[in-house]
C-alpha cells in the first residue's frame, strides 16, 4: 500500500513530463544558444504538451503551439541547409502543416507566418514559465 508521500512523489503523467522536457530544453538553450537541436527539443516538448492539453484547454493549446512554432523556426534558422537534422525538419513540417491548416494558408504564406510567429513569440518561448507547469497539472474535479 502506498503512503501519501509516495503518492505525491509519483509523476503526475505525460503533461508534467512534457513541461519538464520544455524546462530542460530552455536550460540547454541558455547554456548553448547556438545549437539548433536545443530549439528543436523545446519545440517538440511544447507541441506534445499542447497535444495533451487540446481537449481540456484549446486556447492554451494554441498558445503553446505558437511557442512551439517559434522555437522550431528558430531551430531552422540556426541550421545550415546541409546540416539541418531530421528531427528539426520533422518539427518544422508538423508545425507548418498545423499553421497552414488552421489559417488556410498557401505554402509560401505558411513560411512567412512562421517567421512572423518566431519574431513575435520566441522570447516568450525561451522564458522559463510557471504557466507551462500550471497547465500540465490536472485540474481537480
Amino acid at each position: 500500500m502506498k503512503t501519501k508521500d509516495q503518492k505525491k512523489a509519483a509523476p503526475a503523467g505525460p503533461a508534467t513530463e512534457h513541461a519538464e522536457a520544455a524546462r530542460q530544453a530552455r536550460e540547454a538553450i541558455k547554456k548553448d544558444p547556438a545549437s539548433p537541436e536545443n530549439y528543436t527539443a523545446l519545440a517538440g516538448a511544447l507541441r506534445m504538451l499542447a497535444q495533451f492539453l487540446r481537449e481540456r484547454n484549446p486556447e492554451a493549446s494554441d498558445n503553446l503551439l505558437n511557442l512551439a512554432c517559434a522555437a522550431a523556426w528558430e531551430a531552422k534558422r540556426r541550421s545550415t541547409p546541409a546540416l539541418i537534422s531530421g528531427r528539426t525538419k520533422q518539427e518544422v513540417k508538423i508545425l507548418t502543416a498545423w499553421l497552414r491548416m488552421r489559417g488556410h494558408l498557401a505554402p509560401e504564406a505558411g513560411e512567412t507566418r512562421m517567421e512572423e510567429i518566431r519574431s513575435e513569440f520566441l522570447a516568450e518561448a525561451l522564458r522559463d514559465s510557471e504557466s507551462v507547469f500550471a497547465l500540465a497539472k490536472p485540474h481537480p474535479l
